[in-house]
């Protein structure tokens, strides 16, 4: 088969059209293994806007310009099909493009940036800095600012593109047999379909409640935040624009604490006489005066966190002692083990909610293999600690208690 419109060279020639892109498909069809990553902007858009797609097999590396190419279609296919393994690093929006596009998430997909948190202690480490530490290959990152919408691209960039992908098959060749000796790919593999239901679940959260502030909010003006940030996603969207940039999320918080009910009032925040601001000046009020008289019951329902319990910050605290001692001595990042939310979250369930309800993360799968009984044995004082290597990177020992 004549693959020359698609052969990588050292300054790779990008795939336009769509037959060369069929035959690239067919191609990793065939081999059940494509490494993905893409180049997008996302300053000037609802939504980031993709702008190049690099695709590795064991044959070579491909970049596929998604604005030329008309039919994207086959590639997503083989995103969720059950037969394609996609090899990605840091693949969050790469997961987001196939969600937008093919409707599904992907459903072989493994991100070699979690893997390496389970092989080391730095997680989440760059691209380089992990092509470095598994191939003992420098690569760059200075295009990483560069405008991908922007055609032609120049060489420099097509170079940057193809090697931010095609290191990834043999990367994690390498992890997943060193995984695998440390029985650790079940924990990997499982790892991989948390990072997609965390994706899938965006969804469903409310991206009002990220506001700053509104967790000191009454309900009320929890209410009138939840309807002027649907109102501005929705005008966003309809002007493609970020949402942040039409409208900032200081001045929305400004808008919902003076809860304005005239134009005259709104004017009186500082900012607000933008011309493009005017223009929705009064749908604006409407907005806010139909959300802060509506019903108490059509409020949102309130998540004020509970007043933490005096000594629940110091065992939180102490906790999080004894989790980066464990994942020291077994060589685990910590941050992809647990955050101090999830510490706090076993604190609470353990101490305060007795052991009712959802078992906590760190309760969990692979995690209480590594640190749950511990940190429970810590909590009911079966277990006490000291220094017992201060030179060493794990210096604690856990004594336990007769």
């Amino acid at each position: 088969m004549d693959r020359s419109r698609s052969r990588p060279a050292s300054h790779p020639d990008m795939i336009v059209s769509q037959e060369p892109f069929d035959r690239l498909c067919d191609e990793i069809e065939d081999t059940g293994l494509a490494a993905f990553d893409t180049e997008f902007v996302s300053e000037s858009y609802y939504q980031p806007k993709l702008c190049l797609v690099q695709l590795a097999t064991p044959l070579g590396a491909y970049l596929v310009d998604p604005l030329t190419v008309p039919d994207l279609s086959r590639w997503w296919d083989l995103m969720i099909d059950d037969h394609t393994t996609i090899i990605v690093h840091g693949g969050r929006e790469e997961i987001r493009f196939c969600q937008r596009y093919a409707g599904e998430m992907p459903r072989r997909l493994i991100d070699v940036q979690v893997a390496e948190g389970l092989l080391s202690r730095g997680y989440p480490l760059a691209y380089k800095n992990i092509v470095n530490k598994v191939m003992g290959v420098a690569v760059g990152s200075h295009e990483t600012r560069s405008d991908w919408e922007r055609r032609p691209l120049a060489p420099k960039q097509l170079e940057y593109a193809v090697e931010d992908v095609k290191f990834l098959p043999e990367i994690w060749n390498r992890q997943s047999q060193t995984l695998d000796k440390l029985e650790r790919l079940d924990w990997a593999f499982a790892e991989f379909e948390r990072l997609i239901e965390n994706i899938r679940l965006e969804k469903d959260r409310e991206g009002w409640r990220k506001l700053p502030g509104v967790l000191r909010f009454s309900a009320r003006e929890q209410a009138v935040a939840r309807a002027l940030h649907e109102w501005r996603d929705r005008v966003a969207e309809e002007q493609d624009r970020p949402p942040r940039v039409m409208f900032r999320d200081d001045m929305l918080v400004d808008l919902v604490k003076r809860m304005p009910k005239s134009v005259q009032d709104m004017n009186l925040t500082r900012g607000m006489q933008r011309r493009d601001y005017q223009s929705y000046a009064e749908e604006i009020i409407r907005v806010i005066q139909d959300a802060a008289t509506s019903a108490p019951s059509e409020w949102p329902q309130s998540f004020m966190n509970r007043a933490n319990p005096p000594l629940d910050d110091v065992l939180a605290k102490l906790l999080s002692l004894a989790l980066a001692n464990r994942c020291a001595e077994m060589n685990l990042s910590m941050s992809l083990v647990g955050t101090m939310a999830d510490i706090d979250e076993l604190v609470r369930w353990h101490v305060f909610d007795k052991q009712q309800g959802e078992l906590p993360k760190l309760m969990s799968g692979w995690r209480a293999d590594v640190c749950g009984d511990l940190l429970t044995d810590l909590l009911d004082g079966h277990v006490s600690l000291r220094v017992s290597n201060p030179r060493s990177d794990a210096p604690l020992r856990f004594d336990r208690r007769s």
